[in-house]
């Protein structure tokens, strides 16, 4: 099973993504428990400006943590997630700028 992970906010507001694989078993067993609970609890107070807020997808499951709630287990899991080969992996909505290649012949900038 697929685990997204989408890091966003922070002080130039850029977005990351990040994906592991991890064995159905585990998902239901590890994360999924803890994705849940988070769900349930109470929204924490918003007064930490420029700090990441990380959104993480297991399955049908989604959970936004703030930067100040990632604990323990949430770190292992993005750690794997930004280790692995495939991660980071920019989306190209991701704050991407299109910059145009230099055609052949055209004009050359001032010097």
């Amino acid at each position: 099973m697929r685990i997204e992970i989408t890091r966003s906010g922070g002080v130039g507001g850029l977005t990351r993504r990040w994906s592991v694989d991890v064995s159905t078993t585990e998902a239901e067993q590890r994360w999924l428990p803890l994705a849940e609970a988070e769900a349930a609890a109470p929204d924490p107070p918003d007064d930490q400006r420029d700090r990441f807020t990380y959104v993480i997808t297991i399955g049908y499951t989604e959970v936004s943590l703030p930067e100040s709630r990632l604990e323990e287990p949430w770190r292992e899991l993005i750690d794997r997630a930004r280790a692995d080969t495939t991660a980071p992996h920019p989306h190209p909505s991701d704050n991407a700028r299109s910059i145009a290649p230099k055609e052949p012949g055209g004009p050359t900038p001032p010097s």
